[in-house]
């Protein structure tokens, strides 16, 4: 009989704090039946959170914005060592100020486990524990991209955007069922952009490689449309995609 003297991996210490009861018990409940994750504690307000994140080693916050006294993101200015944080709130119109600051995910209330699972895949690919429940390139698809519409904002998983257009002071940014127009450029935009999903292919184009059905030194298609390739691209576009130089 042999023994596995292999170290375990180190689970991901989680604080949940939220001043409603119900949305602990959820949250502690997922957490508990996440192998990856341990439930450290739980806190009803901003001034319990902060002192329990001074004295606990914490790795993932689950933080709700909207909380009496010291608010979420007030307890965020305040400790000098930021764990990873998944904002939880009952108003989608707070989960913008996630962008802000260097959040996993977001959840609107009530939460649901799928959705659970998703922003806890990320947080774990940031860990870097073998605990991953799925590839980093899945998780890259399912990172959340934020697009400016003006005086308003988007929100879409980088895996259902299929290329984007420079469009003067905007951009088009062309979904699997949708077009979006925001305000934004095609550099600011690739700055955002999961590196191992997307190419710029030209000035005024970027492409998810996964919706490239072929491509050449001169031009990809995706599905129904021809992209050009810039000149000044061409040898990327070919290292990164094959074709004819």
């Amino acid at each position: 009989m042999f023994e596995n003297n292999e170290p375990k991996p180190k689970k991901v210490n989680c604080l949940v704090v939220d001043d409603e009861q119900p949305a602990q018990w959820v949250l502690s409940d997922f957490i508990n039946q996440t192998a990856s994750l341990q439930l450290v504690a739980c806190a009803y307000d901003g001034k319990e959170a902060f002192r329990l994140l001074q004295e606990n080693d914490i790795d993932l916050l689950f933080l709700d914005i909207n909380l009496p006294g010291m608010g979420g993101l007030e307890v965020l200015n305040s400790i000098v060592k930021q764990p990873m944080v998944i904002f939880t709130t009952a108003f989608s119109s707070y989960a913008l100020d996630s962008f802000q600051y260097n959040v996993v995910d977001y959840l609107v209330k009530p939460i649901s486990r799928e959705l659970f699972d998703r922003a806890v895949n990320r947080a774990l690919e940031r860990f870097g524990s073998s605990g991953i429940l799925t590839s980093g390139a899945e998780t890259d698809r399912l990172n959340l991209i934020e697009i400016n519409t003006g005086g308003d904002f988007e929100t879409i998983e980088a895996g259902k955007i299929r290329y984007i257009q420079s469009y003067g002071n905007y951009v088009k940014v062309f979904t699997t069922d949708r077009m979006i127009l925001g305000t934004s450029t095609t550099h600011k935009m690739l700055s955002v952009l999961p590196k191992s999903l997307f190419i710029r292919i030209h000035k005024s184009f970027i492409v998810n490689r996964e919706y490239i059905t072929s491509s050449s030194s001169s031009a990809v298609v995706v599905g129904d449309e021809k992209l050009p390739v810039g000149i000044s691209y061409r040898q990327s576009v070919v290292s990164r995609l094959g074709g004819n130089p």
